[in-house]
């Protein structure tokens, strides 16, 4: 997705499998404690509610023709690019085990709070996602003031909710840049008109990230990005078996890589455009984005486009999920950036086990078009997803 990359020796054996039982222990702890706070919910004005989902996988077959992630030699393949999830040959719950807990209530019918705190394999520190005020002017618009996820894409608000979505997780090649979250304001409206419903917001704000995973992936130093003026509105519409969603989002992104003199700045816009279909048992989910940097004072520019197209059909509580998806980059001056391009087959069988969990099983065969980055991987991924 972009930068430079540099070497570093590898982490043990045994640093991964301490890596692996601290993540089999959080989750179990998760599960147990999920019981009693329901059970402390004292009335309907406050509400705990949370999710799981253990995820494990390994690189069945690659090569080793493109540049290696992480510091590490390949064959590999990124999952998570904006959590630095990249799985290598051997079997790790590292990279995609994720799990939080949210907090809603609602002092009066007007007001709304809301936090939510994550905890991942990648990052055992508890993060705060959520952690915003809302308060309803009427039934249609409302003001949102705090902390929030950008809705850049479809999946944006629950991407990390394992169970709301048929593959293992969200397609990496839309899903995973540097900076996720913003720290504004947003004006949201909901209305419906008919059996049409329509929801929309315009938000704005800034976000400064230290150190942020995404670009572990890139160099072992200490680094910042900063995301200032964030601007932007999306639109979603509901009619029948058919769900569009288009969004617009534009920037002010610097890049400080410390120890390596780099000081990048760029205007930085976005716009995206998801179509899904949901037709009794067979369901059509697509979605494409485009996010395009401007370096003003260097003198060039990169779009990266990306789509991902599946179809899926349940069959009682097994739903079997065909997918596609494609990233593609191009840059006005490739003696000053190299691109990255890339594609993936998924195929995806999801179990129902009750309608707060399932399970899934899920094969990718990644192409690293270019051969600049981890090379091709055949990956086999499992999860168990919860909610509570």
């Amino acid at each position: 997705m972009m930068l430079v990359r540099s070497r570093a020796l590898p982490s043990s054996l045994v640093s991964r499998f301490k890596t692996s039982i601290s993540i089999l222990a959080s989750f179990f702890t998760f599960c147990s404690i999920a019981p009693i706070a329901h059970a402390q919910e004292a009335s309907s004005d406050f509400k705990v509610t949370g999710f799981v989902s253990l995820v494990g996988g390994k690189v069945i077959s690659g090569d080793t023709n493109g540049a290696p992630i992480a510091s590490e030699n390949c064959p590999c393949y990124t999952a998570d690019w904006g959590n630095a999830g990249v799985y290598r040959d051997n079997f790790s719950l590292k990279p995609e085990s994720r799990a939080g807990i949210q907090l809603n209530y609602k002092p009066t019918a007007d007001l709304s709070l809301v936090g939510q705190v994550v905890v991942r394999g990648t990052d055992s520190t508890p993060n705060i996602q959520w952690a915003y005020g809302g308060y309803k002017f009427n039934k249609n618009f409302e003001l949102q003031v705090g902390r929030k996820r950008i809705p850049l894409y479809y999946y944006s608000d629950f991407q990390d909710i394992g169970l709301s979505y048929p593959w293992v997780s969200t397609p990496p090649e839309l899903y995973g840049w540097e900076v996720t979250n913003y720290n504004g304001a947003s004006l949201r409206y909901n209305n419906s008109f008919g059996d049409m419903n329509v929801s929309a917001s315009l938000f704005g704000g800034s976000e400064t990230a230290k150190d942020p995973l995404y670009l572990t992936l890139y160099y072992p130093t200490k680094a910042e990005v900063s995301w200032k003026s964030i601007v932007g509105g999306d639109i979603e519409i509901n009619q029948g078996p058919l769900t569009v969603r288009g969004v617009y989002m534009s920037a002010n992104a610097r890049t400080k890589v410390f120890n390596f003199g780099v000081d990048d700045t760029a205007k930085l816009t976005a716009f995206g455009l998801a179509m899904n279909l949901d037709l009794d048992n067979w369901f059509v989910l697509s979605e494409m984005t485009q996010l395009e940097r401007k370096f003003n004072d260097a003198g060039y520019s990169y779009k990266a486009p990306a789509f991902t197209l599946g179809a899926g059909v349940h069959l009682g509580d097994w739903t079997p999920f065909l997918n596609y998806a494609q990233y593609k980059e191009s840059t006005s001056d490739t003696n000053k950036y190299t691109p990255q391009s890339y594609k993936r087959l998924s195929l995806t069988l999801k179990y129902d086990i009750d309608a707060s969990s399932a399970v899934k099983a899920q094969v990718d065969r990644h192409t690293d078009i270019t051969q600049n980055f981890g090379g091709n991987a055949t990956v086999f991924r499992l999860s168990y997803d919860r909610v509570f």
